[in-house]
């Protein structure tokens, strides 16, 4: 939900609920997700670029049938152009890893490598958002600490599922 307080992009409230769990899904699928240096470029972007935009249609689909469930009626264009424009900011989330991918490929920096970087990046960002979190709660001292590693804590968790979720790795005897 975005309120006046909300943080912004330029004129575009963040939804940072939104910019959270995307972040988690896209950060669940990069970690499963096996075979980098068997991807071409395009093919590395388009695992990154794909959960963003299902979820992206996800929210499309999810606003029209709401909208219908609703009231009876389809959105009219005008309603569906404000769905569009209003969700395409979403998309703006995968611009972060593309960009770090790009910069690190260009550099020489192996796909799998990116990766990792682009991970490691997503943990980052969810201690920021805890902490952007916990200082407008009014937070400071070790309950402001506490907000930080509690967002670092969730990223560590996803890494740490790569044990469990990586192709070819048993937990099970």
């Amino acid at each position: 939900m975005t309120s006046p307080g909300a943080p912004h992009i330029g004129s575009w409230p963040i939804r940072v609920d939104r910019v959270v769990y995307t972040t988690i899904t896209l950060m669940a699928v990069l970690i499963v997700y096996d075979g980098w240096q068997k991807r071409s470029l395009a093919g590395v972007v388009a695992v990154i670029v794909g959960p963003v935009l299902a979820i992206f249609l996800s929210h499309i689909f999810a606003a029209a049938l709401a909208h219908r469930v609703t009231t009876g009626k389809r959105l009219s264009a005008r309603e569906r152009r404000a769905v569009l424009v209003k969700e395409s900011r979403f998309l703006l989330i995968a611009v972060p890893p593309l960009g770090v991918l790009l910069v690190l490929a260009a550099v020489g920096v192996s796909y799998a490598r990116a990766i990792q970087v682009d991970v490691g990046l997503g943990v980052l960002s969810l201690g920021f958002w805890s902490g952007l979190a916990g200082r407008r709660a009014g937070l400071t001292g070790w309950a402001f600490v506490v907000a930080v590693l509690y967002g670092l804590g969730v990223g560590g968790l996803m890494v740490g599922l790569h044990t469990v979720l990586q192709p070819g790795i048993s937990i099970l005897p």
